[in-house]
């Protein structure tokens, strides 16, 4: 990103989609009554939440520096084809897991447990691929604005609120520290992270992280799933503002996390709003 690149608005509309997308995924699971399993694997307590955030720290720090060091060694080959495998495989998990929640609504031929089904999620996967890999303009931000909503919504609904906004606080120290000290910044001084599609994409000049997308979904969904729409509406305003805060910071640097002020912002607009809620309700 160069000195000439400058803030708009308009650059916010993959974030503004995905968002949107993840609270309509989210009251849909709620209003459906699906029965969703955490992901988490310790408890609520203090030292799990510390854990569970952790777990989810360390293994994002360790794929960084996985892909940096393949870079370095001159292997940009390989990790393109690991994060098209990875992608792949994430797609056709997530319309699996999305199947399985909805089974009650599928014609009994693509159920969830069918072969039906996992021709379904195959193909399905290998859609989305195509629109991340292959198209381009409205279609291939359409992929992306999917990819996003789909995978922070599984996130959102998948971990307790606690855990979440610990991993999410965490992970936007990890998003400062990887740029400016850690594998990230390091991968752009050597390489082009546009070569990289499905871990980055390229919105007119602008280059954004799948992470971003991802976790802007995950704080909606999870703000939705655990305080109302209210909420909700609120941590989407923040992340907004937070996100073209980042992009503002943009402006004379290559380089800025996106996660730090969006997420801090949308934590923030959505306790305030679930304060007053409370405060608001009768006694």
């Amino acid at each position: 990103m160069g000195k000439k690149f400058k803030a708009k608005p308009s650059q916010l509309a993959p974030e503004i989609c995905a968002i949107a997308l993840a609270g309509l995924l989210t009251f849909g699971l709620q209003s459906s009554n699906a029965p969703i399993v955490p992901i988490t694997i310790f408890p609520e307590t203090t030292t799990g939440i510390t854990l569970n955030a952790s777990i989810f720290v360390v293994l994002m720090a360790a794929t960084g520096t996985i892909m940096y060091l393949f870079i370095k060694f001159g292997l940009k080959r390989l990790v393109r084809y690991l994060i098209n495998i990875a992608l792949l495989a994430l797609l056709f998990f997530l319309i699996t897991w999305y199947g399985s929640l909805y089974a009650n609504y599928l014609p009994s031929f693509v159920t969830s447990t069918s072969w039906g089904w996992l021709l379904v999620s195959l193909l399905g996967a290998v859609a989305l691929g195509l629109l991340i890999y292959k198209a381009k303009g409205a279609l291939h931000l359409v992929g992306i604005v999917l990819i996003g909503g789909l995978t922070g919504t599984f996130l959102g609904v998948s971990i307790p609120t606690l855990t979440a906004v610990v991993l999410l606080l965490a992970l936007a120290g990890y998003d400062l520290f990887a740029v400016y000290k850690g594998p990230i910044g390091k991968m752009a001084q050597s390489t082009n992270l546009e070569e990289f599609t499905g871990a980055v994409f390229t919105y007119g000049d602008l280059t954004v992280g799948m992470g971003d997308m991802v976790f802007y979904s995950m704080l909606a969904s999870n703000s939705m799933i655990s305080f109302g729409p209210i909420p909700f509406l609120a941590a989407a305003v923040g992340l907004v503002i937070g996100a073209y805060l980042g992009f503002k910071m943009l402006e004379g640097r290559d380089m800025f996390p996106g996660l730090p002020f969006a997420i801090i912002l949308g934590l923030v607009f959505m306790y305030v709003a679930s304060q007053v809620l409370i405060m608001l309700k009768p006694a």
